[in-house]
């Protein structure tokens, strides 16, 4: 449509000048032709009185030059008209041109802001085309994962509620005698679905403490090995008769250093309580080095490892390698969201092979 009217203007332009040059053309022309005045002439009488003889040729000569001026006189007058209706027509063709030239100039300047702020109203449009677009994948992608939360929530606390209602049933059923060993069995299948339910809220606690809260607490004094001693304490419980539990700190014992000692427990209760899931046999290590200005925390076990290709999926929320085992798929996701907000990262060593061994690498910040 712009470039259509940009036309029509152009050859609205050029018709109106080849009209104007013919209109002067066609007025110089008719100037030209115009009839020429004639001269007026002195008839010479034929006969004259014989006094008068001598004064004749006189009278006739007198007679031609006057004629002989006025004709030249008129020829003068004749071009000078000429010359002045030329000249009126062409100021005329030339005021019209540029008044028509002023006013193209404003068309085409009224169009032109016209189609920048048809542009920039198209600009809007798409830049609200693409802001829907992008508001509806984040509407899809949470509806999609919050209809994976409920269906995972729904089946993760509903496994620990049911074993723990059922055995407190039997525990407390009038009239029921058990064998000791059955009894304390019992109680500690109860424990350890009760530990289960518990963590699963702690996660969801987590998660939303995480997410509505973006500012890191003030650091606090701290010793590394100490926070180690408690995750490895944590563990206990949960690891397989069998399994080794091993801790390496690398630096001073007595070092203090400034961090944020509970996230790092969290971190570290999370990554053994992985280890111990998969582990059946051999052991898990927790170790510590201090490089340049990092902190530098291992967990290595000897489990069923996991496989190169799915070094990042294991951090997706929900995200289970074995769906039989217990959990919601959601500590190896806190851990990173947990080591990102304090400045550090977690990852999966993909070059160790007798296992799984993951690397958790935050500031160093000695105590002053």
């Amino acid at each position: 449509m712009v470039q259509l009217l940009k036309k029509l203007l152009t050859t609205t332009k050029a018709v109106t000048a080849m009209l104007l040059i013919i209109i002067a053309l066609s007025a110089c022309k008719f100037e030209h032709q115009a009839p020429n005045v004639q001269p007026q002439t002195y008839s010479v009488p034929q006969k004259a009185p014989a006094n008068n003889i001598q004064q004749a040729p006189i009278k006739e000569q007198i007679s031609h030059e006057e004629m002989e001026a006025m004709r030249r006189q008129n020829q003068q007058l004749q071009q000078r008209s000429r010359f002045t209706s030329g000249g009126v027509v062409m100021i005329l063709g030339i005021i019209g041109f540029l008044l028509f030239l002023s006013a193209n100039n404003r068309w085409r300047h009224t169009l032109e802001i016209k189609n920048r702020q048809l542009e920039r109203e198209r600009n809007v449009v798409v830049a609200q085309n693409k802001q829907l677009s992008i508001e509806r994948d984040r509407a899809e992608a949470a509806s999609k994962a919050k209809t994976a939360f409920l269906q995972s929530m729904t089946h993760e606390i509903r496994t620990p509620l049911n074993a723990i209602s059922g055995f407190t049933q039997i525990l407390t059923m009038p009239g029921m005698e058990l064998p000791e060993q059955d009894r304390q069995d019992y109680s500690t299948r109860i424990q350890v679905n009760t530990r289960l339910l518990t963590n699963i809220l702690d996660d969801l606690i987590l998660i939303s403490h995480m997410e509505g809260d973006t500012e890191l607490p003030p650091a606090e004094e701290c010793m590394p090995l100490m926070t180690m001693a408690g995750a490895v304490d944590a563990i206990a419980t949960v690891v397989e008769k069998g399994v080794k539990v091993d801790s390496q700190c690398n630096i001073p014992a007595e070092e203090k250093v400034m961090c944020h000692p509970r996230l790092v427990g969290i971190i570290l209760a999370k990554l053994l309580d992985n280890a111990a899931k998969f582990t059946k046999q051999g052991s898990i290590t927790l170790s510590l080095d201090h490089e340049a200005d990092k902190m530098h925390f291992a967990v290595t076990d000897t489990g069923c490892g996991i496989p190169a290709d799915k070094s990042e999926l294991i951090f997706e929320r929900f995200t289970k390698l074995d769906s039989f085992s217990q959990g919601a798929g959601l500590g190896l996701s806190i851990a990173r969201m947990v080591a990102q907000h304090m400045g550090g990262t977690l990852t999966l060593d993909t070059t160790y092979t007798q296992g799984a061994k993951f690397d958790l690498i935050i500031p160093y910040i000695p105590k002053a």
